[in-house]
């Protein structure tokens, strides 16, 4: 009798060990499955005319950043050009296309697939970047655009997925582009006549951005000091001093963008690819 409790009391220990021992090893095979969570990337724009950086909205638009993301780290964007410009409005690009400033189809172009719309809760406003689509449902592609004004009639009608964080001048520079009739759009003036092009769209992790950002911060500080301190000394030896007879006039200051007349009737300003057509795969 002692001796079958004895037996039982072992076997029972035994068992509490192999699962004590099942749980350890689970717990971090457990704690390995566990989702990593999305990295905080951003968009480096580098254009002909400066760069522009973005950040994204991933949580509101995942399948939209996921996807810009890929066709930026495959290269898609780079060479293409900014196809369409409304001053006041929106600068569009994407377009595989557009690789060729006269291209006859420019504005049809995509990745040859399409994405789901993912419309939310952002407003359209200056510096927004968002896709562009076809009167379908469910037509974006490749194509975006970034907001030069204000738009309410596109929100919760295009998706919303980024803005920007940096280079707000250069959409200015882009947006301030002559443009002229547009064969493929009807009534708008909005092919540009002075190429743009995206030599390159980098997607790097924020850490990495602000890092260079604060190291170029200090560069130019430090140009600024050095050049502040040069003209001090010119001026105590008198060289560098000029007669008010000397100034010129200045140029007539720019109109600001966004003024009325600038922006196109909402009823053909809407960021879509020509003739309402699906977008094509890149020729």
């Amino acid at each position: 009798m002692f001796s079958k409790s004895v037996k039982s009391v072992c076997m029972i220990a035994a068992f509490g060990v192999l699962m004590a021992g099942a749980a350890w090893a689970a717990e971090p095979a457990a704690k390995a499955a566990k989702p990593a969570k999305p990295a905080d990337d951003v968009a480096v724009f580098d254009t002909s005319k400066g760069r522009m950086v973005a950040e994204f909205w991933e949580k509101d638009a995942p399948q939209t950043v996921a996807n810009f993301k890929k066709l930026a780290r495959q290269g898609f964007y780079n060479g293409t050009g900014f196809h369409r410009i409304m001053k006041g409005f929106m600068i569009q690009g994407g377009d595989p296309n557009s690789k060729n400033p006269n291209a006859p189809d420019l504005g049809t172009g995509g990745p040859g697939y399409n994405i789901n719309d993912e419309f939310n809760s952002h407003l359209h406003v200056k510096g927004v970047l968002s896709m562009a689509h076809t009167s379908a449902p469910n037509s974006g592609g490749s194509q975006f655009f970034i907001m030069h004004g204000t738009s309410p009639g596109l929100d919760g009608k295009y998706t919303a997925f980024g803005h920007l964080i940096a280079g707000m001048d250069v959409l200015d520079k882009i947006a301030n582009t002559p443009t002229g009739p547009n064969p493929g759009m009807a009534g708008e003036n909005s092919k540009p006549l002075e190429w743009t092009t995206i030599k390159s769209v980098r997607i790097i992790p924020r850490a990495a951005y602000t890092a260079s950002a604060a190291a170029a911060k200090k560069g130019q500080a430090s140009k600024a000091a050095t050049k502040s301190s040069e003209t001090k000394a010119g001026m105590g030896t008198g060289a560098g001093m000029s007669s008010p007879t000397s100034t010129t006039p200045q140029a007539e200051t720019a109109k600001p963008a966004g003024e009325a007349g600038d922006k196109a009737p909402e009823s053909q300003a809407t960021p879509q690819s020509p003739g309402g057509t699906q977008p094509e795969s890149g020729k």
